[in-house]
Parts: C-alpha cells; structure tokens; sequence
C-alpha cells in the first residue's frame, strides 16, 4: 500500500512540475523581427499547448496502468501466501506429518495462465511417507488453485525419526 501510494505521489509531482516548465517555457519566445499585435497569433503556437496536454495525460495514463499492475501483483503474492499457509495447515494437521520438517513453498507467477509452482522440501523417513505427502499436498492445492505444479524437494533419510527422538 506504500508503494503505492508513493508512485501516486511521484506522479502528481512529476505532472506538476511538467506543467510548469511548460508554463515557463511557453512564455518564452524568440525575437524574430516580426511585431506581434492582440489577436495575431504565432503561426503554430497553439500547437505547444495541445502536446504538453497530450504529454501530461499520457503521463497520467501511464501511472494509472502501473498502479493497475502493482494491484494485480500484490493480489497474485496475497493468493500465493494463502494457498501456502493452507498447505502448511494441511500438512500440520495430519498426524503423520506433524512431527516432520516439510515446507511448501508457493510461488504465483504474474500471468494468470502459468501455474503456480510449489516447492516441497524437507526430509521424510520413509518413500510411501513422501508419496503420501505429495499426494496431500496435490490434493489441497487442486481444491484451492486448479493450475499448479509441485517440484518434488523431499529426501528420504530413514535415521530421521531417530534423530528427531
């Protein structure tokens, strides 16, 4: 939300000081001989006027479009961080797992179309308690979030739960 707010400032400030140097830099004109009277314009100098207002919206268009994509990444991170508690969640709450050190990590790209990728690491004492922990972990995250894929990170180490005692 910071961050936000930040860019939103950096660009009302950069608008502003955009328009007045445009300010400063229309009142300034080269003498070129000619006498201007009321009412007799420069030949093109209402042209200045337009580009700068066509600049500053753009510039405005521009912030408007960051600040959309800073939204919409921050509510992918926010998806992921979900998606990674409820799998830790998950994998506390079996009690085969309970007493082990696996960690789901999730990672949600910006594209809605990638999967998201979640990574397992940790150790477990036996390969039926690794498959029974990706079999948990495919099945929770199928529930929260169709699109995703699990890098397997596990090491099967059997002195573990001797270890752990």
């Amino acid at each position: 939300m910071k961050t936000l707010q930040s860019i939103s400032r950096a660009g009302f400030a950069t608008v502003f000081a955009l328009l007045a140097m445009v300010e400063v830099a229309w009142a300034q004109t080269t003498f070129s001989g000619q006498v201007n009277t009321p009412g007799s314009g420069t030949p093109g100098g209402g042209h200045y006027g337009f580009l700068a207002f066509l600049f500053v919206v753009g510039l405005l268009v521009l912030v408007g479009v960051a600040v959309k994509l800073f939204d919409v990444k921050r509510k992918r991170e926010d998806e992921g961080v979900a998606l990674q508690s409820r799998l830790s969640d998950a994998l506390l709450t079996d009690p085969s797992f309970a007493g082990l050190p696996i960690t789901p990590t999730v990672h949600v790209p910006f594209s809605r179309s990638a999967p998201a990728v979640i990574r397992l690491t940790g150790t477990v004492p036996s390969p039926w308690t690794r498959e029974a922990a990706l079999e948990l972990i495919r099945r929770e995250a199928a529930s929260l979030m169709g699109n995703t894929r699990i890098e397997d990170r596990l090491v099967v180490d059997p002195l573990i739960m001797r270890r752990a005692a």
